[in-house]
């Protein structure tokens, strides 16, 4: 396991910058007594914004580390119960699929829309026969996708709170919103090309936010959540404010 004195590895730059500090190199002992994988995670993804000058591909590396512990430290944090697993949408979904080409005749090409013409608040809903089988694969959707919702929310209550809770809490809520601003730059492709200083600005104070909580949480560096509120308190202003 690494110490807390141990040096970042410069990045391929050959430059690194000054995010590794005390309190990192703590929050990082902290995850590793819960799990070296995780512990790793975050490393690599302070290893990665750590490189000057930051790069986009690093930007992105960072991104997944940092969303794939967020989603894992959950199952190894045990002091708020079991949490629930994740709820995955591609086998229900699949078999939508499925069903619906069983029934070409009665329901048509499977990429062509089956209601035309506009639809306004006055229109009269359109109805249509289907099978049964359809509509049972279709509830399988939609309740696959209800209870992913919710078991997302389990984990994220978990994760924040030490406890599992549906409900948006406002807490819970910015730390989201924090995750959000990593995820949003997984995956670069065309049509998705960024403003690397304004990702940048987003991500300092993300990173922020999602430290605290993961501090406050793992109980090794603050008296009290006072703390953590202030920085939460802070991420709401700037979303309030509309600050990019």
């Amino acid at each position: 396991m690494a110490q807390a004195s141990s040096p970042s590895p410069p990045g391929p730059s050959g430059v690194t910058g000054t995010l590794w500090d005390d309190r990192r190199w703590r929050l990082f002992d902290a995850l590793a007594r819960q799990s070296e994988l995780f512990a790793d995670l975050y490393r690599r993804a302070i290893d990665a914004l750590n490189e000057r000058p930051l790069q986009h591909g690093a930007v992105v590396v960072a991104a997944h580390c940092i969303r794939d512990l967020v989603n894992g430290l959950p199952d190894v944090l045990t002091d708020a119960g079991e949490v629930p697993a994740h709820m995955p949408l591609s086998e229900p979904a699949q078999a939508l699929a499925s069903a619906w080409l069983a029934y070409p005749s009665q329901l048509g090409p499977i990429d062509t829309p089956t209601v035309s013409g506009p639809a306004g608040p006055d229109a009269l809903e359109s109805l249509i026969t289907v099978p049964a089988a359809i509509v049972e694969a279709a509830r399988k959707v939609a309740h696959a996708s209800r209870v992913g919702s919710d078991n997302a929310r389990r984990r994220r209550s978990a994760l924040v709170l030490g406890r599992m809770e549906v409900r948006q809490d406002p807490t819970v809520r910015v730390f989201q919103e924090s995750v959000t601003i990593f995820e949003q730059v997984r995956h670069p492709r065309r049509g998705r090309e960024v403003d690397l200083e304004k990702v940048v600005s987003q991500v300092d104070g993300a990173l922020e936010v999602i430290e605290r909580a993961l501090e406050a949480r793992l109980g090794s560096f603050f008296q009290t959540v006072e703390d953590l509120m202030d920085v939460l308190a802070a991420a709401n202003e700037r979303t309030d404010g509309g600050a990019s």
